[in-house]
Parts: C-alpha cells; structure tokens; sequence
C-alpha cells in the first residue's frame, strides 16, 4: 500500500489501505525524498519547541511540522537551496543541517536577531 507515485507520474498502487495498519498522519506526494528527522526540544528557537523537522533531498528544503498532540497541524518550508542528507538537532540546541552537494556543507541554523 502507497500512497506514492512513480518518478515518472503514475501511481504505484491504487491501494492506500488494509486492515490493521494505521493511515499516515502525512503524506508528501510527491516525494521529498525524505532525509533525517529530527524534534526540536531546546530552547534556542522557542516558537519551532516540540516541532518536527524533516530534509527533502528532492526540493533543497528542510520542513517544519508543527504538531498538535499527534495530529499535523500545519507544515511550513524552509529552503536551503541545496540537498539536505541530514537534520538534526544538536547538544547545544540548535539544529544543524548537512547538505548532499559536491562541495556539501555542514550548517548551523540561527535564529533571526530582532
């Protein structure tokens, strides 16, 4: 079951369900070609605190899933304008982004000054 579709367009399956297996709470059609997850849990963005962050290798953009509970309440992206391989969060709290390029970077998300 997929709710996908082929890199070419047409869908993989037409079935998106069975029995006992639980519906995705998000779908990114078309893929991102998702990479890295990770939860912000410092405090150094306290607006993004509890929010999910995922790489799209496909776009060049990390993406922001703010929850509620477990239900997704909203999504935003934010563009790096290359590859993301990896996001993570790290010891110091900020999150760190590692790009998928020839000359690849290893970037430190900060926050804007007011």
């Amino acid at each position: 079951m997929t709710y996908s579709n082929e890199y070419w367009g047409p869908r993989i399956s037409e079935e998106t369900g069975r029995p006992g297996i639980a519906e995705p709470r998000l779908v990114w059609t078309p893929s991102k070609a998702p990479s890295g997850l990770t939860f912000c849990t410092g405090d150094i963005y306290p607006q993004w605190k509890g929010d999910l962050f995922s790489g799209a290798l496909k776009f060049g953009q990390i993406r922001r899933v703010r929850l509620d509970g477990a239900r997704v309440a909203s999504e935003e992206k934010l563009t790096i304008g290359q590859r993301v391989r990896d996001v993570r969060q790290g010891p110091d709290g900020y999150l760190y982004v590692l790009t998928d390029e020839d000359e690849g970077a290893l970037l430190r998300i900060v926050p804007a000054r007011d």
